[in-house]
């Protein structure tokens, strides 16, 4: 059995409003890569770990996980799961622009 991909394809074939004409276009790309964003996952919640905290066991603690869970994610060998990024997104106002920058820069 095969699972769906989820695939974000963009057309720039169609005109945009006359609102938008003065606004500089921002684009990744015309074809955004889930797959590219599940590999570098890691290393960007590294790099936001270490941006923000001193040490892997801050981000223990700051997060509610074990002390090793913390040590995998200053490593990136794993990234946080799904309720981990909503507390950081909700807590951090800098963290989706640091993500943001980051995603830029890896584009």
């Amino acid at each position: 059995m095969n699972r769906p991909r989820l695939t974000l394809i963009v057309n720039n074939a169609v005109p945009c409003s006359d609102d938008a004409r003065g606004a500089g276009q921002m684009s990744w790309s015309n074809k955004f890569d889930p797959y590219a964003l599940k590999v570098s996952a890691a290393d960007l919640w590294s790099s936001y770990f270490k941006s923000r905290f001193n040490s892997p066991r801050e981000v223990a603690l700051f997060c509610d996980v074990s002390f090793q869970t913390a040590l995998n994610w200053w490593g990136a060998v794993t990234a946080p799961a799904s309720h981990i990024s909503l507390l950081v997104m909700l807590t951090d106002p800098g963290a989706p622009e640091f993500f943001g920058q980051s995603m830029e820069v890896a584009a």
